[in-house]
């Protein structure tokens, strides 16, 4: 997988224990995601 995310204890945790993403994390996420999915399709024969 190419995407990484990184979170900030600053920015994206409240009061440094409630996880609350920035909105600027939401097209990142959503292309880690879509590539997490490609990858386990494609080696879903070999966990068969």
């Amino acid at each position: 997988m190419r995407q990484q995310l990184s979170f900030s204890l600053f920015t994206d945790f409240e009061n440094f224990s409630a996880f609350k993403p920035a909105p600027r994390h939401g097209a990142s996420a959503t292309t880690l995601f879509d590539q997490l999915e490609a990858w386990s399709g494609a080696l879903k024969p070999l966990r068969a």
